[in-house]
């Protein structure tokens, strides 16, 4: 069971935008692709109602640390020691383009440490792929394993195969529990990250709807990040704007590599008075604005949770009017900067590493010509609290 008003606050705290731009009315959209219908949440409210100008404020108030340059790394203390070199560390990552980006920054930032680092693609339609990569790289006599999305009932045998061996297993993205030894999940690097950019994207919806608006979430509960989105989402509304409504579409992972913009095509046809769509992330949203297009519901704006770069781009070019974006590489080395403090006896700071940073960015105002964003000579700050630079 999660706390969303805890988390709200935590990101509200911590969690910074993108540049200086005024916080009203921002103009968002995403799109997000449909399986099947779901029902609503947060009921209530519609399009063109009168308003609700305390709600608008309060979203206004909780967007702004996502409008304010990044300037630091989330870490600041120091490791107590250099990490011995050489340690094999495993991350284990769905065959998604969303995932693929991960690649280049763990062999940087495990290079860096002088450790061997391997990356594991594994099908994201196959429940047991990541309990038997687990089972694999503790075979192959890993030190430590990062799984980039999943919990520790998702995990099964291959997070007990490695709490047996002795293996620490690090979540990058993913949802349970942080309990060390009990468990061997020794830490969760962007727990928050996932319900943020949900959360994030319906107070830009409320914000641009003047607290009106009606919206669609599109997810993927087969992966496990997805599954706390729904009910986060319901909560959200339901506290936060009176005026709004919110609806479901699901989509099963073995449905990604098809048409996914029909059913959010369909479940917006049933309900005109949808003028949002938020998709949990970018593969649920491919082929939405020419989708809509094609129906004629040119009105309707779409929202995306972790766009990759070549959504971003196309975010640019407006076919999707915006996102809410963790930075680029720097999220990977947050991930291994946990690993180095279980490898030399620290505390992983879990809070810390679970409210990333994240920014705001629309057609209307994003860097030109960008597609991602990290702070300022991020692997350098990193390096000296590792004490290898």
């Amino acid at each position: 069971m999660y706390d969303f008003a805890m988390r709200r606050s935590r990101r509200t705290l911590g969690a910074r935008g993108f540049v200086a731009a005024t916080t009203a009315f921002l103009m968002c959209s995403v799109a997000a692709c449909g399986g099947s219908s779901n029902d609503d949440a947060g009921s209530a409210g519609s399009n063109g109602g009168a308003g609700d100008e305390a709600a608008v404020e309060a979203a206004q108030e909780r967007l702004q640390p996502y409008l304010e340059p990044v300037e630091d790394i989330e870490v600041t203390t120091p490791l107590t020691r250099k990490p011995d070199e050489g340690l094999s560390v495993y991350y284990i990552r769905f065959n998604l383009p969303i995932a693929q980006v991960l690649d280049a920054p763990f062999a940087e930032a495990t290079e860096a440490l002088g450790w061997n680092g391997t990356m594991v693609p594994v099908d994201g339609t196959d429940p047991q792929s990541v309990s038997n990569a687990m089972i694999r790289a503790v075979s192959e006599g890993a030190d430590y394993i990062a799984v980039n999305s999943a919990s520790p009932q998702a995990m099964g045998p291959g997070l007990e195969a490695a709490k047996n061996a002795g293996v620490p297993v690090f979540l990058a993205a993913g949802i349970g529990e942080v309990e060390g030894e009990a468990n061997g999940v020794y830490g969760n690097t962007q727990a928050d990250s996932t319900v943020d950019g949900v959360l994030g994207l319906l107070d830009q919806m409320i914000v641009d709807s003047g607290g009106t608006g009606s919206a669609l979430l599109v997810v993927a509960p087969d992966f496990p990040v997805q599954a706390p989105l729904e009910p986060a989402a319901k909560e959200h509304i339901a506290e936060n704007c009176s005026e709004c409504a919110l609806e479901t579409v699901t989509i099963s992972a073995a449905d990604l590599g098809g048409d996914v913009a029909s059913g959010t095509v369909a479940a917006i046809r049933q309900n005109p008075e949808i003028k949002y769509v938020i998709g949990g992330f970018d593969a649920l949203v491919n082929g939405l604005p020419q989708a809509l297009t094609a129906a004629g519901l040119n009105d309707v704006k779409t929202y995306i949770v972790t766009p990759s770069p070549p959504f971003v781009e196309q975010i640019e070019r407006g076919d999707y009017a915006g996102g809410l974006l963790p930075s680029d590489q720097n999220r990977t080395w947050l991930l291994v900067d946990q690993i180095a403090r279980q490898s030399v006896g620290m505390d992983t700071d879990q809070a810390t590493h679970a409210a990333m940073y994240q920014q705001l960015w629309t057609t209307e105002e994003m860097p030109e010509g960008e597609t991602t964003w990290d702070p300022p000579n991020f692997q350098e700050r990193y390096k000296e609290l590792w004490q290898v630079s």
